[in-house]
């Protein structure tokens, strides 16, 4: 009897794990990168991007390797003496989705009126930091899909881009009138 229980066991496993081959897709994705610390009160955000051909799993719509593009975002900053940050990046198929995602963050970070926030947002530009894409691992488990649909939808965002004067950091808030090219160390607060 135990042995007969042992085996379907086994036999349920193995079938179980068959379907476990993930699916990959190839589309064309926009991201952009927050970083805090605990110690001090300056938030780093970059500027939306667009990336040709991020990769997302189909099932989930996670984002491939997000803890390396998390990774490329950290020692930038690193690279510029900001230590000991907290950095998240997130990412959406369309832009609409990720400019109400940003701009959410935005307003989180403002507050209100009544009730302001005191966090200095400092914005890193296009210029200054780009994310690289990041290809998956690919095994014999991985199956990949290339996104058509998503391919036309960027290629007219950036037409669009090409052909839309590109905005003056007149409109983002910064905390302080100092250019954001190279922000001013500050010491952290205690």
């Amino acid at each position: 009897m135990r042995r007969q229980h042992l085996a379907s066991l086994l036999l349920l496993l193995a079938l179980a794990i068959e379907p476990l081959s993930a699916k990959v897709r190839c589309t064309p994705i926009y991201i952009y990168g927050v970083a805090a610390s605990f110690n001090d009160s300056i938030i780093y955000i970059t500027d939306i991007q667009l990336l040709d051909s991020g990769w997302v799993e189909s099932k989930s719509g996670f984002l491939v390797k997000r803890s390396e593009y998390t990774s490329q975002y950290r020692n930038h900053l690193i690279g510029r003496g900001h230590n000991n940050r907290t950095c998240i990046v997130t990412f959406a198929d369309n832009e609409k989705d990720i400019k109400k995602k940003y701009a959410k963050l935005q307003k989180k970070l403002q507050g209100t009126k009544k009730h302001p926030k005191k966090y200095e947002i400092r914005h890193v530009d296009y210029e200054e930091f780009k994310f690289q894409t990041m290809a998956p691992d690919i095994t014999d488990d991985v199956e990949i899909e290339v996104d058509k649909k998503a391919e036309k939808r960027a290629a007219k965002a950036k037409d669009k881009k090409k052909t839309v004067e590109p905005p003056t950091n007149s409109g983002k808030p910064t905390g302080q009138d100092q250019p954001s090219d190279l922000p001013p160390a500050m010491p952290p607060r205690r």
